[in-house]
């Protein structure tokens, strides 16, 4: 089947359209990724500009190139990725009326990001990272086929050959969430921390705080730190432990086979054995504890890591959800 995925011009799902465009190949179809993510410095000066014909040139730019790939490809699917520029629903109609099948993946928190209600009834297929009561909004906004598809690691991207540095005692990587922010001020010790707008919060373990850390920095971060914190996205300063989705560094982590401590959510429990593939905790001060035990105890950091790694590979590739995807999506 000969598929194009759309991928986004910024943001965490800039890369899981890469990666599941690869499986898909992986897995014997014909795809094309579609990378819209050259345009992210046009882009940014284009949301902050108040000429609206300079903004609706850029849209229309968006549009040709989409129209132009599809001409090009010729697809029998398309996959539009969170936040990419698959929102047109007098296109999308052309696409389905053209024998096209056309998908989306949501990869976001439904609450917090509310386009989904604009476009949701126009796709074929409409995929989530979280199930009820998001399921039942989805039909209501007339969606007819909604399908929770969890994200998933990349067992496809190039391994690393670069020696391992010293390693990080307890390290986090992502955005400065209020959560995040209130959390790790309560955290004392050699805590380091990487992404993008850290250095807008006074934290002494800000270590990249000016820029999005790439994919393969991320991984080596992972890998060398001897425990990773992975604490959900919340706006609510004290957030933690009250949400459902499972975010990608969950499967990024435990695929990479480095030891992590995350937060509980909902929708974990399936995925994971919550004592032997990884430690969760619903609330911050066991976490913390954990986090000072795990420090220590290095046998039992190896055998949760492994046996994670482990259900990842056998679980939760980004073959695995393209296989899914197909399985819904052929007759």
């Amino acid at each position: 089947m000969r598929i194009l995925v759309v991928g986004a011009i910024l943001g965490g799902s800039v890369p899981m359209g890469k990666s599941i465009c690869d499986a898909f190949v992986a897995i014997g179809q014909q795809a094309s990724w579609l990378d819209f993510s050259p345009l992210l410095p046009q882009f940014l000066e284009i949301r902050v500009s108040p000429d609206q014909d300079r903004i609706r040139a850029f849209m229309a730019s968006l549009k040709k190139r989409l129209l132009d790939e599809v001409i090009a490809f010729q697809p029998e699917m398309i996959l539009g990725m969170a936040q990419s520029p698959l929102n047109n629903p007098g296109l999308l109609a052309a696409f389905r009326r053209a024998g096209i099948k056309v998908c989306y993946w949501f990869v976001e928190d439904w609450q917090l990001f509310s386009y989904w209600k604009d476009i949701a009834s126009c796709f074929d297929h409409f995929f989530t990272i979280q199930k009820e009561p998001f399921l039942m909004a989805l039909k209501s906004a007339g969606c007819s086929s909604a399908y929770y598809l969890p994200v998933a690691f990349d067992d496809l991207a190039a391994p690393s050959t670069a020696p391992k540095e010293p390693a990080i005692p307890v390290s986090f990587v992502g955005a400065p969430y209020p959560n995040r922010v209130h959390f790790f001020k309560k955290l004392p010790g050699p805590l380091q921390l990487f992404g993008e707008d850290w250095d807008q919060h006074p934290n002494p373990s800000v270590q990249i705080g000016n820029r999005r850390v790439s994919e393969s920095e991320c991984r080596e971060i992972y890998r060398r730190t001897v425990v990773n914190l992975n604490l959900h996205s919340s706006m609510r300063p004290d957030g933690f432990g009250a949400g459902d989705f499972v975010n990608p560094r969950t499967f990024e982590i435990a695929g990479l086979g480095a030891f992590q401590v995350t937060d509980m959510r909902q929708l974990l429990p399936p995925h994971f054995d919550l004592a032997a593939e990884l430690s969760a905790f619903g609330q911050w001060n066991a976490m913390r504890a954990a986090i000072e035990y795990f420090s220590t105890h290095e046998d039992e950091r190896k055998a949760i890591a492994a046996n994670g790694k482990r259900r990842v590979l056998q679980e939760h590739t980004y073959r695995h959800r393209a296989q899914e995807i197909m399985s819904l999506v052929l007759p």
